[in-house]
């Protein structure tokens, strides 16, 4: 993974915040008849940043799990179909590996995130299982997803997911009594990391 202070990181951060702008300031602008332009900018800059990250992963002489075709993602299935424990096994978070896979499971939530808010819940929905797949070895929630199928009408599903969230959360706050890392500061140069204050406010 490129260094927080290369010069290919700092692209990436540029990427991540210009469609950070594009989606929750220029999409305000966006005219009736092309309601979502900024977005499917915003998009396009995500898809860029995974396809670095991917070939960031690459260089750094690791397995790289996309081939040559960066909308590829990893494929990890518990043995015979079942969840395992996000705790009882996994990568911790601020291992190069765990951070390479949380940043790419942000990209993943991103992507989730920005499809939903185009009305493409399906495409959303994969995103976001994807997020859920790669985080869930990081130890993190799947609130969005109780979010998601919410808005479909499908409580009982969306329960689910919100209750897991919740018990996950709590039970990391319990083991590491930190706050969580925003995911925004995955795509932060040093300079412009959180402090501690900031992150507990968050």
């Amino acid at each position: 993974m490129a260094s927080i202070n290369s010069v290919e990181w700092r692209s990436i951060c540029e990427k991540f915040t210009n469609a950070q702008l594009l989606t929750e300031t220029e999409s305000r602008n966006d005219p009736e008849n092309d309601p979502f332009r900024s977005k499917y900018k915003a998009r396009e800059c995500l898809r860029e940043i995974y396809c670095s990250l991917k070939s960031f992963e690459a260089g750094d002489g690791e397995e790289d799990t996309g081939g040559d075709n960066c909308e590829q993602r990893p494929t990890d299935q518990p043995v015979d179909g079942q969840r395992e424990d996000a705790f009882s096994q996994g990568l911790s978070g601020d291992s190069p590996a765990g951070m390479r896979a949380a940043k790419l499971g942000a990209v993943e939530y991103y992507l989730g995130v920005n499809h939903v808010d185009t009305e493409e819940l399906p495409a959303g929905q994969e995103h976001l299982m994807n997020c859920l797949k790669m985080l869930d070895r990081c130890r993190v929630s799947s609130e969005n997803l109780g979010i998601l199928w919410a808005g479909r009408d499908e409580t009982e599903t969306a329960h689910g997911f919100l209750e897991t969230a919740e018990s996950i959360y709590q039970r990391y706050m319990k083991e590491d009594g930190r706050p969580p890392t925003d995911m925004t500061e995955y795509f932060s140069t040093e300079e412009n990391l959180l402090t501690h204050q900031e992150r507990t406010k968050r």
